[in-house]
């Protein structure tokens, strides 16, 4: 089995806390930033037009 490499990626502090604000609000039960980042970055490839 192929171990999983990451990368990483920097983001605007600003940014960074709103993403946080919707994380800590519970309300879209994201449970973590990555998590969140994951997901839009899959949903944005999609939208391209790449299979994720």
């Amino acid at each position: 089995m192929s171990k999983k490499r990451y990368r990483t990626v920097s983001l605007p502090e600003e940014l960074f806390e709103k993403i946080e604000a919707v994380i800590e609000s519970k309300e879209y039960g994201y449970s973590s930033v990555t998590e969140f980042i994951k997901e839009l970055v899959r949903e944005r490839l999609r939208e391209l037009g790449y299979k994720v």
